[in-house]
């Protein structure tokens, strides 16, 4: 069905993200955290397409299901959805920065 597969691939997003985001708290912790820079962009580049993927399937099916209406209107949940996907896109482009060029001032 496809609404069980667009629930899964927008969980396994998140779950993704979840785990980059602990690979990323946990990196900071240990005190090495320009080695987990790059597994941490490819995670959240990953969780992006698994999202969108789900995002652009959900409405093209949902419209063939309902035909009798003209205009359809998705609920904010649809919204927060691309938010969060938006957000994620331009985590993965910050940690894929050059980190070697900055100096840490703190």
């Amino acid at each position: 069905d496809w609404q069980i597969a667009t629930l899964a691939l927008l969980l396994g997003g998140a779950a993704i993200i979840l785990m980059a985001f602990l690979v990323g708290l946990i990196s900071i912790c240990v005190g090495s955290r320009r080695r987990f820079y790059r597994p941490v962009a490819v995670m959240l580049f990953a969780a992006v397409v698994l999202q969108v993927c789900s995002l652009v399937l959900y409405p093209i099916k949902f419209i063939e299901t309902v035909s009798l209406k003209i205009y359809h209107e998705f609920n904010w949940g649809y919204g927060l959805a691309w938010g969060a996907t938006i957000f994620s896109f331009g985590g993965a482009i910050l940690y894929c920065l050059n980190p070697k060029n900055y100096e840490d001032y703190y």
